[in-house]
């Protein structure tokens, strides 16, 4: 198989590419990078074509936004969960406080990791619930966002930047998804992942997604 440099688009010489220490150099671009990465580069442009349900990939004039929701079947254990949760653990903490018009400095100090795995939890509770994850595309240049609504995580990077859109594992592991912990990375002068909320039929899409986009746009450059 014929490995091709993802910056200008040239095929490597095979002396260019040492498998052994994993680098292969461009001499047209004087660019370097794995070859793993080159290999795992399968781009399959029909997957744009049809999304699983949850998942969009919609072109507009000056925007292209790729995406899908990360709402889950673990909402509905969450949602009462969290309702028992946050009702014994911080409403017998800071509820019996504002009933009885007592401050007390010691319950309030000692209810603080209940507010804080509330919140947590709750976040999670509400990507299950309505959150999503989008990239947004323009020219060469995109977007990653994390959210509810138009509230959440963004990073921006540009595709000059990013030499490979692999899937690796993850850290952690989002409840109710696949055991794999998958999530999307893109690879370069930094990293840049996202994805382990997504179930593996729409973290594909978007991979294969962003793959067929980056194509595109690499030889625009």
């Amino acid at each position: 198989m014929q490995l091709i440099c993802p910056t200008c688009s040239a095929p490597y010489p095979p002396e260019s590419i040492n498998v052994q220490t994993d680098v292969a150099h461009c001499p047209q671009c004087n660019n370097f990078t794995h070859p793993s990465q080159l290999l795992s580069q399968d781009t399959k442009p029909e997957v744009i074509t049809a999304p699983p349900p949850g998942a969009w990939y919609r072109e507009g004039i000056h925007e292209t936004v790729v995406g899908a929701t990360t709402r889950s079947p673990i909402a509905f254990f969450m949602v009462p969960f969290m309702c028992v949760w946050s009702g014994f653990s911080l409403g017998g903490i800071y509820g019996t406080q504002i009933a009885k018009g007592e401050f007390s400095l010691l319950m309030s100090l000692f209810g603080l990791p209940f507010v804080a795995g509330s919140v947590l939890f709750w976040s999670i509770t509400l990507m299950a619930i309505c959150g999503k994850s989008e990239v947004r595309l323009r020219g060469q240049r995109g977007e990653v966002f994390v959210g509810i609504g138009s509230i959440g995580w963004k990073r921006r990077f540009d595709f000059a930047d990013v030499d490979a859109v692999v899937e690796s594992m993850s850290s952690t592991r989002y409840p109710g998804r696949d055991h794999n912990g998958g999530v999307i990375e893109l690879n370069g002068k930094s990293t840049l992942r996202f994805g382990s909320n997504l179930s593996e039929a729409r973290r594909y899409f978007i991979l294969h997604s962003l793959r067929t986009y980056m194509a595109v746009a690499k030889k625009r450059l």
